[in-house]
């Protein structure tokens, strides 16, 4: 069997017999599976922090730093469009190798392919600027 990778797509060559075509299949199958779950796309991102200028809520504030599934922001929570990554979703964010991120929130100003990166100071969100990046969902992780 000869397996090769070209532009994403994956092509075998199976010698002949039953055994063999079995096996293809198999391989097949499961690199489908494989490739289309951890597929990138390309996402805009923006940051926050909890403060008040970013979520309207002051550390006075019941619902201060508290995300959308009910947990606390912490580093590696991400605010998403819930109709495009599922809540509790684990995601990789280009540039952040050490970090699995954790779709927690959401925001009324993240639609479609955009991500809201959360930042434990004001400054750290605003020098993250806006910025175009790679997200990858995580399947065990």
């Amino acid at each position: 069997m000869k397996i090769s990778v070209k532009n994403r797509v994956v092509s075998l060559r199976f010698p002949t017999g039953l055994l063999s075509v079995y096996f293809g299949i198999f391989v097949f199958v499961a690199s489908l599976i494989f490739a289309g779950s951890l597929k990138a796309e390309v996402f805009k991102a923006t940051a926050y922090c909890s403060c008040v200028k970013c979520c309207d809520k002051d550390p006075s504030d019941k619902w201060y730093g508290i995300t959308a599934t009910g947990k606390k922001a912490r580093w590696g929570t991400v605010a998403v469009d819930k109709r495009v990554v599922k809540l509790g979703s684990k995601l990789r964010i280009e540039g952040f190798p050490n970090t699995v991120f954790r779709a927690e929130d959401v925001g009324g100003a993240v639609k479609g392919k955009h991500i809201d990166v959360w930042f434990p100071s004001h400054e750290d969100a605003i020098k993250f600027g806006v910025r175009k990046i790679v997200v990858q969902r995580v399947i065990n992780g």
